[in-house]
């Protein structure tokens, strides 16, 4: 029995207790799977649901509960650009804020991050506490101070009003920035330096091509913050022409009872606006993990 157990050990390359346990690997490995994705379906479900419906034509009745058409059409698309709802122009406002505000605000974190990660200057230190600090405050406290500001500059109803509370970085993307710099070897610029490099192009031309990634979740995070904005963009911006998406889908989501399509062109407009972060976080996705991981070890 001892040469037999022997043998098949060595026809198989792997003892019996190895290979039960592989068994149980692979069980519990299924089992997860299966379980994710069924959790996952039932999470996605109501958003496939609202999307379903915006395909449907606007006098048939549809499952709401049904993800699937009852009569496929894009009329409430077509709705939503007409001449009565005029959505094309939101978009297109929240577009620019958006673009202006994202590259603007990342090349602010990434040179706040480099001059707390690689440069030594007096208060340094403390500097970097008072970032800490503001990251502590919640945003609903600097709406009034922020206002004011605003006011006294003569950018209320201004798309630089909103550009601008963006381009000195928000002190979470200075933080998350300073740590991923920490990770960029010292040696290396130091290297460049005694080259003849000086600091823009030490800057340019080997912090940027290295922090590839951590400017990516900046970004990333900028654009969906800005894309996303409700509060501060209703507060700032009451001329009509200038309004942006998100204030402009809750504006005619309080007409419900006075325009009978209200509901069904706030679910398209909101189907339409959710393309973008959506879009954004299947494209970054790879950068998130890199980035996060080295920040906390930084």
């Amino acid at each position: 029995m001892t040469t037999s157990a022997v043998t098949r050990y060595t026809a198989s390359g792997q003892s019996p207790t190895a290979r039960a346990k592989i068994g149980r690997f692979r069980l519990q490995a299924i089992l997860s799977t299966t379980l994710a994705a069924i959790l996952a379906l039932i999470f996605i479900w109501p958003f496939l649901c609202i999307l379903g419906s915006t395909f449907n034509k606007i006098d048939v009745v549809q499952n709401p509960i049904s993800p699937i058409p009852a009569q496929f059409s894009t009329q409430f698309y077509e709705l939503l650009v007409s001449e009565k709802y005029g959505f094309q122009k939101y978009i297109l406002n929240s577009v620019w804020i958006a673009v202006a505000t994202t590259v603007l605000s990342t090349l602010a974190c990434t040179l706040s991050g480099y001059a707390l990660a690689k440069l030594r200057f007096p208060g340094r230190d403390v500097l970097f506490s008072l970032i800490i600090g503001v990251m502590l405050l919640p945003t609903a406290t600097m709406l009034v101070p922020q206002f004011i500001v605003m006011r006294d500059l003569k950018l209320v109803n201004n798309y630089w009003g909103l550009i601008l509370p963006g381009v000195g970085g928000g002190a979470f993307g200075i933080f998350l920035m300073r740590q991923f710099m920490l990770n960029i070897p010292t040696e290396m610029l130091e290297a460049a330096r005694m080259d003849g490099a000086n600091e823009f192009t030490l800057f340019f031309r080997v912090v940027l091509p290295n922090a590839k990634a951590g400017i990516g979740v900046i970004a990333t995070l900028t654009l969906r913050g800005t894309w996303n904005s409700l509060l501060w963009p209703q507060i700032l911006i009451s001329d009509v022409n200038k309004r942006l998406l998100m204030p402009a889908i809750a504006n005619l989501n309080q007409q419900q009872v006075a325009d009978v399509f209200a509901l069904p062109v706030v679910r398209t407009a909101a189907i339409v606006a959710a393309v973008v972060p959506l879009a954004l976080y299947a494209y970054s996705q790879r950068y998130f993990i890199s980035t996060l991981a080295g920040a906390i070890k930084g």
